[in-house]
């Protein structure tokens, strides 16, 4: 595994998913780049915000993030479509959307939209097709009659197997490693990423330094003692403790935020990984951390 010898600077991102009100979306975004959160990022599953009109809005209140569809289920669109609406998105935002893609991983969601489910190898093809046409419009959008001067978002490219590394190693601006598998909620260790990560850098060849990487932390639990928070998370979840080293596993972070920024940049160093992103309810705790890494 390689690093470069000036890594990357930290981005940390917000996964922010559902809100009461317009207002409380709106607070909850101003909150966010308030705390210091570089992205605001809204994934694509049914049941909670639509990416595009929620990252919209959010770009009326903030300055700052930048904003990330996180990531968008490639069978859920028609390409030429998506095309406008990132092109819409990245207008009316001022150049801050991120483009977030993946192959889709809940057989349920397929199952209420109507949309046929089919094996990780065919999802992971509409993910190519999808990246190949957004590729085609996005670089001359008079393809579909689109008159204005739009710089097209990074490409972030979302998931674990090997396939879907591979894609991203030819095609993306930002790799997102999920960490873990979604079709049996485990999460991968240290070893299991840094593998991941090598086939990453291999596919990726001369590219592999240009990409940047990122990663969703799925647990976070900041507390001044480190013990008592390993402690707590052996209760909550028995089943990692009995199978992982929880200081192990690059999806989750504990401790005091010290110790988690110390993490932040050993994991940096062993992975490549710059960019992370949590979810919601970590957002005030984590805080600290943003401010100890700031510039870093």
């Amino acid at each position: 595994m390689t690093t470069t010898n000036a890594p990357r600077p930290f981005r940390f991102g917000i996964n922010l998913t559902a809100a009461s009100t317009r207002q409380a979306w709106l607070d909850k975004c101003r909150r966010a780049e308030a705390l210091g959160y570089d992205l605001i990022v809204v994934p694509d599953h049914l049941g909670v915000l639509s990416p595009f009109p929620a990252l919209v809005a959010a770009a009326t209140v903030t300055d700052r993030p930048h904003l990330a569809t996180y990531v968008l289920n490639s069978a859920f669109h028609n390409p030429v479509l998506l095309a406008r609406d990132v092109l819409t998105t990245q207008l009316v935002t001022g150049g801050r959307l991120e483009l977030g893609l993946g192959a889709g991983h809940a057989k349920d969601e397929f199952e209420t939209a109507g949309i046929p489910w089919t094996s990780p190898g065919a999802r992971v093809r509409r993910l190519a097709d999808t990246v190949t046409e957004l590729r085609r419009i996005l670089s001359d959008p008079g393809l579909i009659g689109w008159s204005r001067t739009v710089e097209p978002p990074p490409l972030i490219i979302g998931g674990h197997g090997d396939k879907v590394l591979r894609l991203a190693a030819e095609h993306a601006d930002v790799v997102a490693f999920a960490g873990g598998t979604a079709a049996s909620g485990s999460l991968a260790d240290g070893r299991t990423m840094a593998e991941k990560v090598s086939f990453f850098e291999a596919a990726a060849a001369d590219r592999a330094a240009s990409i940047e990487r990122n990663i969703l932390v799925q647990i976070v639990l900041v507390a001044r003692d480190r013990q008592r928070a390993i402690d707590t998370l052996r209760r909550r979840a028995p089943h990692l403790a009995e199978a992982h080293d929880l200081t192990d596993l690059p999806t989750v972070l504990l401790g005091p935020p010290e110790d988690i920024a110390a993490t932040l940049v050993a994991r940096r160093e062993r992975y490549g990984i710059s960019s992370i992103c949590m979810h919601e309810p970590a957002m005030s705790a984590f805080a600290p951390v943003i401010e100890l890494l700031s510039g870093q």
